[in-house]
């Protein structure tokens, strides 16, 4: 993923948590007309796309308070900072950001892949998704968007996109990772991440559950079940 998806996806991450999903809110807030915001929401091959370069990241994270590099960065500082004028108020104590691993996978050919077995551990990352979950994967197959040893996080309740990445998981029991295309009259087309492949068609009948890919993770953030705090 380079710098432009990176920043494509912090944005969107802004629409839809700080500003309820309404770009014109958000365009509102950083200055720029809405049109402006949806086209530099448009992933990478749609007609009309706006990169969000340096003075406009420059730009948004100066206006909305937060952290410089922040739009850069789509593992640490994943959480969107309140900005200074939000009072919140907690009630009891605030964990850092885990995410559980669910099992480990072998990456096969064309974005497939094979859950081996179970894992007892998390990741620390934060999600606000309470059905996120992760799975280490093994295999080169995706290089180098995935290298093995490394962690996907997936979301399943995240709103999905055209040119996202999603986890796939079909009728017949069958896994892969793969970018989609579209998904209209029924059908939803699916794009390999490392455009190795050609894209496939699918019904929607013929898939059980597609979700969102959040982020790629190093191992260095897994924690073994035995080593978290209670």
């Amino acid at each position: 993923m380079d710098k432009f998806e990176i920043r494509r996806q912090r944005l969107r991450q802004l629409r839809d948590e700080r500003f309820n999903g309404k770009a014109s809110a958000l365009a509102n807030e950083i200055g720029v007309d809405p049109s402006y915001v949806s086209r530099m929401l448009y992933p990478e091959d749609k007609k009309g796309r706006k990169r969000i370069g340096e003075e406009m990241v420059e730009t948004i994270e100066s206006k909305l308070k937060l952290p410089t590099g922040w739009m850069d960065d789509l593992v640490s500082n994943t959480n969107i900072p309140m900005s200074y004028n939000e009072e919140i108020e907690f009630f009891g104590s605030v964990k850092n950001g885990i995410v559980e691993v669910i099992g480990e996978a072998v990456l096969g050919v064309d974005g497939s892949i094979e859950m081996m077995e179970q894992l007892s551990g998390w990741l620390r990352i934060y999600s606000d998704d309470p059905k996120a979950f992760a799975v280490k994967v093994r295999g080169d197959s995706m290089f180098p968007r995935i290298n093995s040893g490394e962690f996907v996080v997936v979301e399943p309740s995240r709103t999905i996109y055209a040119g996202d990445e999603v986890f796939i998981r079909t009728s017949s029991g069958h896994n892969m990772i793969k970018k989609i295309g579209y998904d209209r009259d029924g059908y939803y087309q699916f794009i390999s991440v490392n455009q190795s492949h050609a894209p496939i068609t699918m019904r929607h009948t013929d898939v059980s559950q597609i979700s969102y890919v959040a982020a790629i993770v190093k191992s260095s953030r897994y924690i073994d079940a035995s080593e978290l705090p209670q």
